[in-house]
C-alpha cells in the first residue's frame, strides 16, 4: 500500500536544504542518476523470510505515519526499501511504493533534500520501466511537488504537479475524482507565486469535474461547492465565499428539504465570511438560523449544536462582547458533558486557548521583517527563523503579560509579534464549565528570512516593545475552513 503524499502547502521548515536543486546554471532541478546494477536475487528461503519481514515493516511504517511518528517511520521506510531492494533488485518496479513511502516520511519530518532524492529515485524508475506518462509516476510527482512546495520552491511545485496531472489524465481521463488532490496542490502553488486568479480556477474547475463525474449526485455537488467556499474564505474572498454557501444551501434544500441537516455547515461557512468582512450582526444571524436547525431536529446532534455555540462565542470575543461568549461558551460546554463520547471535543475546544481572531504574522520577511510579497521573495539565500512568546489569556479572550522567550534571528520578529498579540483575540481555556485566565501560554511563529550575505552581520535587532494594536485579520470558526489550519 502506497501512503499518498498529501498535495497541500505546509509551512516552510527546511527551506535550505532544497538550495542545491537551483543553483546549477540552467537552473533546473538535475536528474536523479540511475541505481545501480540489480543486487542478485535472493535464495527462495530468504525470499519468503525477506517478503515476510518486508510486510511486518510496511504495517509498522503505515502505523508510524498514521500517528504521525515521522522519524521513526523514516527508518522502518528505510528497512522495507533495502528488503525489496534484496528480494527485486534497485531497479525493479516493486521499489516505486517503497522509495514513495520513504520520501513521504522524510517530507514530513522535514528532511526535504532526502525527500527529493527518495520521489526522484521512484520516478527514474517508472519512467525507465513503465514509460513517461505512467499512471505510476502520479503518486511519486504529487510528493516531489509537495516537498517543493514544502521548502518554498513553488514554481518547480506547480510544474511537477502539472507533470501529475498529466499522467493522471493520460490514464483516468479529465474528469477522474483522483486529480482533486493534484489541483489542490497546484492551488496552493499557485497561492505561494502570488497568482491568485489560477489558484481559483484550480479551484472552480472541481465543481465541473463533479458535474460530468456524477451529473445527479447533488450531495458531491453541494459538498464540493462548501470546500470552494472554505477557500474562499482562507483566501480572504468573502462575497465569493458567502455566494458559494448560499448556492450549497440551495442545492441540499432542493434535494432534502428545509430541515436537511446538511444544511449546517454551510451555515458556518457563510458566517464565518460575514465575520471576517466585519458584518458582526449577519455572522450571528447567520449561526443562529444554523442553530435553530439543528434544534427543529428529531434527535438533537450535539457535536454540531456545540460547534454553532462555540462558533457563536467566538465572534462574540472578537466584537469584544466577553459577557455574550461566555454564556455561548457556557452552553456548549454543556452539550459537550452529557456524552462521553463527546469529552474530547469539549477537551479540542477548551482545555487550552486557541487563537481565533487578529492579525495574521507574515510567512516570509525581508531584513527589516515587513512582508515579502510573493513576487519579490525568491527562495535562494532564506533562512528559517522563529519568534516565540510567552503570555496569560485571560478569561476575556485577551493577552497580557505578553514577552518573547524565543527570537531567531534575534530581535527580527519581536516587535510584530507583540502588536500581533495586543490586537489578538484568543477564545479562553475552561474549568468547570467557566472561562479562567490561562498563563504561560507560548505561541510560536515560524518565518522565512534572507540568509546575510558572507561577512556581514545577521539582520537589524528591534527593541520589543508593548504592541499598539494592529487591524483585524481573519475569525476561524471551528470546523468552517477544515481544507487547511494556519499554525500561526
Amino acid at each position: 500500500m502506497t501512503r499518498k503524499p498529501s498535495a497541500g502547502r505546509a509551512p516552510a521548515r527546511s527551506a535550505t536544504c532544497l538550495l542545491a536543486v537551483v543553483l546549477s546554471a540552467s537552473g533546473q532541478v538535475p536528474e536523479a542518476s540511475p541505481p545501480p546494477a540489480a543486487a542478485t536475487a535472493p535464495a527462495p528461503a530468504a525470499a519468503v523470510d525477506a517478503a515476510a519481514l518486508r510486510d511486518a515493516a510496511q504495517q509498522t511504517f503505515l502505523r508510524l505515519i498514521d500517528e504521525k511518528r515521522y522519524e521513526e517511520a523514516i527508518a522502518i521506510a528505510a528497512q522495507v526499501v533495502d528488503l525489496t531492494t534484496r528480494m527485486h533488485g534497485q531497479d525493479s518496479m516493486e521499489m516505486v511504493t517503497p522509495l514513495t513511502n520513504l520520501g513521504t516520511a522524510q517530507m514530513q519530518h522535514g528532511d526535504l533534500l532526502a525527500a527529493e532524492s527518495s520521489y526522484r529515485q521512484a520516478i527514474a524508475i517508472v519512467k525507465r520501466r513503465d514509460g513517461l506518462v505512467s499512471p505510476r509516476l502520479v503518486n511519486p510527482l504529487v510528493g516531489l511537488a509537495a516537498t517543493y512546495a514544502r521548502g518554498g520552491l513553488y514554481q518547480q511545485a506547480a510544474e511537477t504537479y502539472h507533470q501529475a496531472l498529466h499522467a493522471n489524465h493520460t490514464s483516468a481521463g479529465f474528469y477522474n475524482l483522483e486529480q482533486l488532490r493534484i489541483r489542490d496542490g497546484l492551488s496552493e502553488s499557485f497561492l505561494g507565486l502570488g497568482e491568485l486568479a489560477k489558484a481559483n480556477s484550480q479551484q472552480r474547475i472541481q465543481l465541473t469535474i463533479h458535474k460530468r463525474h456524477a451529473p445527479e449526485d447533488s450531495a458531491a455537488l453541494a459538498e464540493a461547492l462548501q470546500k470552494l467556499g472554505r477557500w474562499y474564505n482562507r483566501t480572504g474572498q468573502y462575497p465569493e465565499a458567502q455566494s458559494a454557501f448560499q448556492e450549497a444551501r440551495r442545492i441540499i434544500r432542493a434535494s432534502g428539504g428545509d430541515k436537511d441537516p446538511a444544511m449546517v455547515d454551510s451555515y458556518l461557512g457563510e458566517a464565518l465570511a460575514y465575520g471576517n468582512e466585519g458584518a458582526i450582526p449577519a455572522s450571528a444571524a447567520v449561526l443562529k438560523r444554523g442553530l435553530d436547525l439543528v434544534d427543529s431536529q428529531p434527535v438533537v446532534d450535539h457535536r454540531k449544536r456545540a460547534q454553532l455555540l462555540v462558533a457563536l462565542g467566538d465572534l462574540y470575543i472578537v466584537a469584544r462582547q466577553p459577557r455574550a461568549a461566555r454564556q455561548r461558551y457556557a452552553e456548549a460546554w454543556r452539550d459537550l458533558s452529557g456524552d462521553d463520547a463527546l469529552l474530547a471535543d469539549r477537551d479540542r475546544y477548551f482545555a487550552q486557548p486557541s487563537r481565533i481572531g487578529g492579525p495574521q504574522l507574515p510567512d516570509v520577511v525581508d531584513v527589516e521583517g515587513k512582508e515579502l510579497k510573493a513576487s519579490a521573495r525568491g527562495t535562494a539565500g532564506q533562512d528559517e527563523g522563529v519568534v516565540v512568546a510567552m503570555l496569560t489569556v485571560t478569561a476575556d479572550g485577551r493577552a497580557d503579560g505578553a514577552r518573547i522567550i524565543e527570537s531567531t534571528p534575534p530581535g527580527l520578529m519581536d516587535r510584530q509579534m507583540l502588536r500581533m498579540l495586543d490586537a489578538a483575540a484568543f477564545r479562553p481555556a475552561m474549568a468547570e464549565g467557566e472561562p479562567v485566565d490561562r498563563p504561560d501560554v507560548q505561541l510560536r511563529h515560524a518565518f522565512r528570512y534572507p540568509r546575510p550575505a558572507p561577512g556581514h552581520p545577521d539582520v537589524p535587532l528591534q527593541s520589543p516593545g508593548p504592541g499598539s494594536g494592529a487591524p483585524g485579520g481573519p475569525l476561524a470558526y471551528p470546523g468552517s475552513d477544515g481544507d487547511r489550519h494556519d499554525g500561526t
